[in-house]
């Protein structure tokens, strides 16, 4: 049975987490073995490997990633970082918003290297005094709380194309639980101790030496968090504007090396230290994977499987666009997979809170999923536990689908 093969590979996958085998090694190794339980020979997996490698999504995250890294070392070079976070602490005393506010800031720009850009941010927050774990769940799970908000991203426009629900009407199904994600958050930021003196942001300047006393120095620290945060904030509004992220990053990317003037040398230079091979590779892993699945057909059987299961059809929904998206680790491929399957099973006749249900079942997947780019990333950056950080991870995931589950059978 096809989806036998995957969940036995999955499981050894999550055995070799468990055991702490860097995932770069995990997801490479389980791909071939994949590719062969379904009866590969080896220019056949050749061939997924290529496709993998050529594969538009796959050049895009890996060009994107790249930009990323330079864009990072560019403004840590020039000191955009150290005055942002300087202001943020002088205008927010809690270092735990501050450590929170930058993901879901840096969430604002939809690409899947956000998670690596504000890791650094994160980690000069709050430096050594919180651990890799809590830095990489709250860098990972504040990074995702506006995927229920912002049309900009391609899950919720999505749903839309495919249900036929009007986008408004998705977005106000969806808000609710995206306020419930960032609330659901709160209980882990705050049991977070920081010691001040481990913390890398060096101190503001005393408001008594600026003018105007407490006023100018207010005043000051909301002009230094808007200018050095302007290069970020013109990629969200490209972004928005519904320009390209690679363009949007390397439109912002020519307008610093402009402004600074640097030299070529110096830009090759930066970008030899700014770009990490060792993540690029496990990035293409990650989709190499995802291509042998797609191969093979993997998950084709799914579907029928859970529809023999002795549960209601709307849970059988749910478990479907679960599995799914916990298999992939990407938003497009349960809604992909799962909606259409739902619009079938229901002749097209969806409601709204099925819609919900089915979205949130599915963005758990994904959010407990190691496959999720930005959980590997931010995983690697910090050198956490994997396996301790999803343990954090299944309580607010598993309150967020148990909340939609019930608002289903309420409102249905």
């Amino acid at each position: 049975m096809a989806v036998a093969k995957l969940l036995i590979v999955f499981v050894i996958m999550m055995i070799l987490l468990w055991r702490k085998i860097p995932l770069v090694y995990v997801v490479i190794g389980a791909s071939a073995v994949l590719a062969f339980l379904f009866g590969t020979d080896l220019p056949g997996f050749a061939k997924m490997v290529w496709e993998a490698t050529k594969d538009p999504s796959t050049i895009e995250i890996e060009v994107i990633l790249a930009l990323i890294m330079i864009l990072e070392l560019i403004l840590r070079k020039q000191g955009y970082l150290e005055r942002m976070l300087n202001a943020l602490t002088s205008l927010i005393k809690d270092r735990r918003i501050v450590m929170a506010i930058i993901p879901a800031f840096i969430g604002l720009m939809p690409s899947a290297g956000g998670a690596l850009f504000s890791a650094p941010l994160v980690e000069q927050a709050v430096g050594k005094s919180v651990s890799a774990v809590n830095k990489t769940f709250i860098n990972f799970y504040y990074r995702h709380i506006w995927e229920y908000f912002l049309p900009i991203y391609t899950g919720v426009l999505l749903v839309s194309n495919i249900t036929g629900i009007p986008l408004p009407r998705v977005l106000m199904g969806l808000m609710p639980f995206g306020l419930l994600v960032i609330l659901l958050g709160l209980p882990f930021l705050f049991r977070i101790k920081v010691d001040e003196e481990l913390a890398e942001v060096t101190e503001p300047p005393k408001a008594a030496t600026l003018k105007n006393g407490a006023k100018g120095y207010r005043l000051k620290s909301i002009k230094d968090v808007f200018f050095s945060t302007l290069p970020v904030l013109a990629v969200v509004g490209l972004v928005m504007a519904r320009a390209p992220i690679t363009l949007a990053i390397a439109a912002v990317l020519i307008v610093l090396i402009l402004k600074h003037r640097f030299t070529l040398s110096e830009l090759l230079e930066i970008a030899r230290k700014a770009i990490v091979i060792k993540t690029l590779v496990m990035i293409w892993g990650i989709m190499l994977f995802k291509q042998v699945m797609e191969t093979v057909g993997s998950f084709d059987e799914l579907p029928n499987l859970l529809s023999t299961l002795p549960v209601p059809e709307f849970l059988i929904f749910a478990l479907i666009a679960f599995f799914i998206s916990f298999l992939t680790g990407q938003t497009g491929s349960y809604i992909g997979i799962a909606f259409p399957v739902v619009m079938a099973a229901t002749g097209g006749q969806l409601s709204l809170p099925l819609v919900t249900l089915v979205f949130m079942a599915g963005s758990a997947g994904t959010m407990l999923s190691p496959m999720h780019l930005c959980l590997s990333l931010t995983v690697d950056y910090f050198k956490s536990d994997i396996n301790k950080v999803l343990r954090m991870l299944i309580i607010p995931e598993s309150i967020i689908v148990g909340v939609a589950v019930l608002a289903y059978l309420f409102l249905s």
